[in-house]
């Protein structure tokens, strides 16, 4: 059985990061908290117990307390990858999203922090998996039915072999460990799959390539999400966005001249 000193170690947290929760720890000042912590781990009510934990954790300006507790499910999750005999790399894997989230928030920002709470309930519960370069989400919609959504972490390399391996990985994953989910669509809401993009990325573009492996269904031109992928954050003015990059710069001229990005939702055509 893991122990979050453990988990952390798992899953390479940071030091300067590791030691705060183990200061949050030593000081007991969470106890009460056990209450509502295994329920991150279940499917119907993570988002409810995580509303409850924000409710009563009090301040928590970088997020070390709510990622506390997160962690602490973490070894309830573990418990049950073990239970249902998943590997325990596919955990790891999953469960790095905490040190990569916590590190992008020291690139934006310029310290270390935790403000991906909102979406962490997914690996906890048993919904998100990451298998390979790609994440895959068990989704159950009362409009488009049930699919498995396509995610890409940002540290996904996005050659065109190592996609058809995520992707043929992840189907022998669903079919050994939730037969009933392995032949459903497959779904991807991304900045990525944006048709302004085609206009914007030349030719031999990893990210086009991606693109022609989706049937673009619908496509939300109001999106800004891709502010915080492409530029690292979304509150800075237009005119002062960072061109260290040429998709950085190509799609900065292109918002200055009145262009949208946004987003697009497809579905996976070639699998």
């Amino acid at each position: 059985m893991e122990n979050l000193e453990g988990i952390c170690s798992r899953i390479g947290l940071q030091e300067e990061v590791r030691e705060k929760i183990s200061e949050i720890e030593q000081k007991s000042e969470l106890s009460w908290a056990e209450k509502e912590i295994p329920a991150l781990t279940e499917e119907k009510n993570w988002k409810k117990a995580r509303e409850e934990l924000k409710k009563n954790l009090g301040e928590d300006p970088n997020g070390m307390k709510m990622l506390f507790c997160m962690l602490k499910a973490a070894v309830i999750s573990w418990e049950k990858y073990q239970k249902k005999g998943i590997e325990p790399e596919t955990f790891d894997e999953t469960m790095k999203c905490f040190s990569r989230f916590v590190g992008e928030h020291r690139i934006s920002y310029g310290s270390y922090g935790f403000d991906r709470d909102f979406w962490t309930g997914r690996q906890l519960s048993l919904q998100l998996f990451r298998i390979g370069e790609l994440e895959y989400e068990k989704v159950e919609d009362e409009k488009e039915g049930r699919y498995i959504s396509i995610h890409i972490p940002s540290d996904a390399d996005m050659k065109e072999e190592n996609l058809r391996k995520s992707l043929q990985e992840a189907g022998e994953f669903f079919q050994k460990y939730y037969p009933g989910w392995s032949r459903l669509p497959y779904k991807c809401c991304s900045w990525l799959l944006s048709p302004a993009l085609k206009g914007l990325l030349g030719e031999g573009s990893r990210i086009l390539a991606f693109q022609d492996m989706f049937q673009i269904e619908e496509v939300y031109q109001d999106s800004d999400a891709f502010l915080e992928w492409v530029f690292k954050r979304k509150d800075i003015p237009l005119e002062k966005l960072p061109e260290n990059t040429s998709l950085q710069r190509n799609i900065k001229a292109h918002l200055l001249s009145g262009g949208w990005v946004g987003e697009g939702m497809g579905r996976l055509i070639e699998f």
